[in-house]
């Protein structure tokens, strides 16, 4: 069996979202489920639209998700692209360079071959010939495109030209891919396309074929939008003699809409997901299930990455276009959070706590660590649930202790009684913390709810925390005692 190679061939013209990230995944998986080659190749040829730091973002993204990469950009091709750091990867690999732009002469060797072949010819039409041209098509409502005018023309290779694929009339042809099954063309509505540009860069038909060519790519995954101009890649190949790869052409991301997956959605760069606290597993796992399903009678939604390489398969990449929920990306998350060792939850987590300006005592988070690990979705979350911790002042709102049975008078005897009975307590911990409290409920005749809500906004400053005791038992006997007469003196002294 030919070794199977796949590629993710980004443009970096900007800070890619799932969408795209969910087209390396697939080849990644691919080639893993093949024991292939996984490729990276940079398609910056659109010099206009390229945009600083994106292929660095790519790169680091890719790491962050963990996908382990074969070939890509080595050091060299990273500093003439001025997109070189220190940590960059050191990929490089036979078939580079990698990155588009230092392949011109590649391109230009082949586009000579199709000149000479008699399947493409030199064009040196200008833009306001071409813009008259569409005009006078425009205005008596034919077809846009362009005419042709210089296929017989034997343009100077020393003029100022482009390189044009000559389309020939009456075309038909079938491709099987590897998704939507068996499609079929007949006389696309294509005109003679620009194969390499006056600049000397080649568009992305000519790059993509002789590239994947070159590189004996075996699967190319894109997306759907790139149907209606395979058949130029289709008359390519046949043009230069070569066997084309299979070609997988994914259903989109949409979202809860119905319509193209945006910001409006959620489709934010992944550096955004990354520091609101999402497991890079996480979104792995969530965004292969966009459009691809284990299988039939199959109700599994959670998945190692081994799992995935050993499930994954073409034959069940959808050809509907799949739905991007964040709230089940969120839910998965708190999945993947729950199943992290407590060393690795809280490796995770002190950073962002120390970077909300917190002093992080490791002996307090070792208390309320696996209750704050059940309840969690999103890491950034959690300096917000536990500042209190960290904190040697909070802020209460007085106010939400009130109501449900507990007027001003009540939550001051629900505080001098919490302070007695917890103040001569042998052991400060959460089951003996407990026994005391429902004893003062007991004693007051209130429901449990109301009396532990004072308690709770006295030592944490919140309406919802981690659980009461065991925060409690975090911050100690002591700073407990010091809130609740703190809380008792603002209410004393009128503070409501």
């Amino acid at each position: 069996m030919k070794e199977v190679r796949t590629r993710f061939a980004p443009s970096p013209t900007g800070f890619h979202h799932i969408g795209n990230f969910r087209t390396a995944i697939y080849a990644w998986l691919q080639a893993r489920r093949w024991g292939g080659k996984f490729i990276v190749r940079v398609d910056d040829t659109d010099r206009e639209r390229l945009v600083p730091g994106s292929v660095r973002y790519l790169i680091e993204m890719l790491q962050w998700l963990g996908i382990d990469v074969d070939e890509g950009p080595g050091p060299q091709e990273l500093k003439e692209m001025g997109e070189w750091w220190p940590e960059a990867p050191m990929w490089g690999g036979q078939a580079g360079p990698y990155a588009q732009s230092q392949r011109k002469d590649i391109y230009k060797k082949y586009a000579d071959e199709l000149i000479t072949k008699g399947y493409a010819y030199r064009c040196d039409c200008s833009a306001e010939m071409l813009a008259a041209e569409r005009e006078e098509q425009s205005a008596r409502k034919a077809p846009l495109g362009y005419s042709g005018r210089c296929r017989e023309r034997n343009v100077s290779s020393d003029a100022k030209h482009v390189v044009r694929f000559k389309i020939p009339d009456n075309i038909s042809m079938t491709l099987n891919d590897a998704v939507r099954g068996e499609i079929h063309w007949d006389n696309p509505s294509l005109r003679d396309t620009v194969l390499l540009k006056s600049d000397g860069f080649p568009t992305y038909h000519l790059a993509s074929v002789v590239d994947d060519h070159l590189m004996k790519i075996t699967h190319v995954m894109r997306g759907e939008e790139w149907l209606a101009t395979t058949p130029i890649h289709l008359m390519l190949y046949e043009a230069f003699g070569w066997d084309p790869p299979i070609f997988c052409h994914l259903s989109q991301v949409l979202g809860r809409d119905g319509k193209k997956l945006a910001k409006r959605h959620g489709a934010e760069a992944l550096t955004v997901w990354r520091d609101a606290g999402y497991l890079p597993e996480a979104v792995v796992n969530y965004s292969v299930l966009i459009g691809w399903s284990p299988g039939e009678g199959e109700e599994q939604e959670v998945f190692s990455k081994e799992e995935l390489i050993s499930k994954f398969s073409l034959e069940r990449l959808n050809r509907a276009g799949g739905v991007f929920d964040i709230e089940k990306l969120l839910w998965m998350n708190g999945v993947y959070i729950r199943a992290l060792s407590t060393q690795r939850f809280t490796e995770l987590a002190r950073p962002l706590i120390e970077q909300a300006g917190l002093n992080f005592d490791l002996a307090k988070w070792e208390v309320l660590a696996p209750h704050l690990q059940e309840r969690t979705k999103l890491l950034s979350d959690l300096p917000g649930m536990v500042d209190f911790l960290f904190k040697n002042e909070i802020e209460r709102d007085l106010g939400a202790m009130l109501g449900k049975g507990v007027d001003e008078a009540a939550a001051i005897r629900i505080l001098e009684l919490a302070t007695n009975a917890v103040a001569s307590l042998p052991e400060f911990e959460p089951k003996s913390l407990e026994e005391a409290l429902q004893a003062v409920v007991a004693e007051l005749g209130l429901k449990a709810g109301p009396v532990y809500g004072v308690l709770r906004i006295a030592i944490t400053g919140k309406k919802v925390s981690p659980p009461l005791f065991e925060s409690m038992a975090a911050l100690g006997r002591e700073v407990t005692l010091s809130r609740f007469r703190e809380t008792l003196a603002l209410l004393r002294g009128g503070s409501l």
